[in-house]
């Protein structure tokens, strides 16, 4: 393969219309609040040259790559509710997250991860595709979580690490999955809690790309787990009773207050930030206009509806569909 003929791939361009279209200049960064600390962001504005670069690298050539069976994050026809899927029926869970995902993934991982995908004619031909790549998908050295390119990368840089955790487990009859930077183990005879070397055997297979876990997120578990929102048991998959509540309370303080919201926006907007540790959610992100609450409304109405994709129990199903309508009958009101 030569330069020309891998840019015509991947982008449907020239090596110099491909140059010619960097700039890093099109970035824009803000931070977003977690449990522990901040989140950076880093987006591209839609329709900038390096959005477009990044879009079509996507579209042309990285969505082709085979991915291992065991990744259920940004695969189309994947999801959370796949991620967790897998996992019914089990008796011992074990959660890890590995730390600081993205910025754990450098310029020079990606491009060893790249040379061994790529074949050119050249060593010198390679190089210069190997920048490019790198050029365009990262900033600052890193790979920025915001933009189109990065979680497809994650995926592909995480591949080999993925095969060596899925045959690992398969020897001990241990289910594997990987939600992004979230992994789940779980299993019907190995007690992951009393067998601590398991644990080490999957850091030391993360530190071979400098990965490493996240022990404040370790969560083990026995007969059922939870984790965002939704409960994994020997039954199936159900919105936890925790995600629940949060979800009625904000339907229940919307309804309580449509007099304040007509009459005093402002008011409706103190009182919500002033009752914030009634919800869960609001404890780390204090809403800075009813805009943004009618988009936390609308972000729940989301999640109950994807849940509902999922085969469910009837009852839960009945619970899902009601909070469903009371929250669009709420929208009605904004």
């Amino acid at each position: 393969m030569t330069i020309e003929s891998f840019c015509k791939v991947a982008w449907n361009l020239s090596y110099n219309q491909v140059r010619s279209s960097i700039t890093k200049k099109d970035y824009i960064q803000f931070d977003i609040p977690k449990k522990n600390g901040v989140r950076t962001i880093t987006l591209l504005p839609e329709g900038s040259s390096l959005y477009v670069l990044q879009r079509n690298f996507n579209k042309y050539y990285l969505n082709k790559q085979g991915l291992p069976i065991c990744v259920k994050g940004f695969v189309r026809g994947e999801s959370y509710i796949s991620y967790l899927e897998s996992h019914i029926g089990a008796k011992y869970f074990v959660r890890m997250d590995i730390k600081d995902f993205f910025p754990s993934i450098t310029s020079e991982i990606i491009k060893d991860t790249f040379s061994h995908l790529l074949s050119f004619d050249t060593d010198e031909e390679k190089e210069k595709i190997l920048e490019l790549i790198s050029e365009i998908c990262t900033y600052e050295g890193v790979l920025p979580q915001g933009v189109p390119t990065s979680p497809v990368i994650s995926n592909i840089v995480m591949t080999r690490i993925d095969q060596r955790i899925t045959k690992y487990c398969q020897i001990l009859g241990i289910t594997y999955t990987r939600y992004a930077d979230d992994m789940l183990f779980s299993s019907n005879m190995f007690d992951f809690k009393t067998k601590k070397w398991f644990i080490k055997k999957i850091k030391f297979i993360l530190a071979s790309m400098h990965f490493k876990i996240n022990y404040s997120k370790l969560k083990f578990s026995e007969n059922e787990i939870s984790l965002n929102g939704y409960v994994v048991s020997d039954t199936g998959i159900r919105l936890s009773r925790s995600r629940l509540m949060d979800i009625k309370k904000a339907i229940t303080f919307s309804k309580n207050n449509h007099t304040l919201l007509k009459t005093d926006p402002t008011g409706f907007l103190r009182l919500v930030n002033e009752t914030s540790l009634e919800y869960r959610n609001l404890k780390v992100y204090p809403f800075n206009s009813v805009f943004q609450f009618t988009q936390f409304l609308i972000g729940y109405r989301s999640y109950l509806i994807s849940f509902l994709r999922y085969d469910i129990d009837s009852t839960f199903r009945k619970k899902a569909e009601k909070l469903i309508r009371n929250i669009e009958g709420e929208l009605e009101f904004y």
